[in-house]
């Protein structure tokens, strides 16, 4: 039987893989993008940040049935989204910026610890 934590990882992996794929790396740059990302605007940079995302999401789904074999694979999740969030965090200009951009980043990107079957003494250590 699988305990609690595992099966949130599983949601968390399945939610947010499909939120990166259909949310983060096709509808905010190409359909939102002048609503919700920072100006000035560069395309190119927009691309790049949503095609990793989408395969971030890809994997994400594809592992969701059973992470428990690709802890590397979910650290890497936490230090990106963590990473990325603090950078925003840095630049944010405004309180929208700051709640909505690096807030939602840094949420997604510390989920899964708190979802995290192996114990968080066990984070980044191999």
């Amino acid at each position: 039987m699988m305990d609690n934590k595992t099966k949130y990882l599983k949601q968390y992996l399945l939610i947010f893989g499909l939120l990166n794929i259909f949310v983060i790396s096709v509808t905010v740059p190409l359909l939102l993008g002048d609503w919700l990302l920072w100006e000035p605007r560069n395309l190119a940079v927009e691309m790049m940040m949503s095609s990793i995302y989408l395969a971030m999401g890809i994997v994400m789904v594809l592992i969701a049935r059973n992470p428990l074999p690709h802890k590397a694979f979910i650290d890497f999740l936490v230090v990106a989204n963590l990473g990325h969030a603090f950078v925003m965090l840095i630049f944010s200009e405004n309180i929208w910026q700051l709640v909505f951009d690096a807030g939602v980043i840094a949420l997604m990107g510390a989920l899964p610890l708190f979802f995290y079957p192996w114990g968080l003494r066990q984070f980044l250590r191999y």
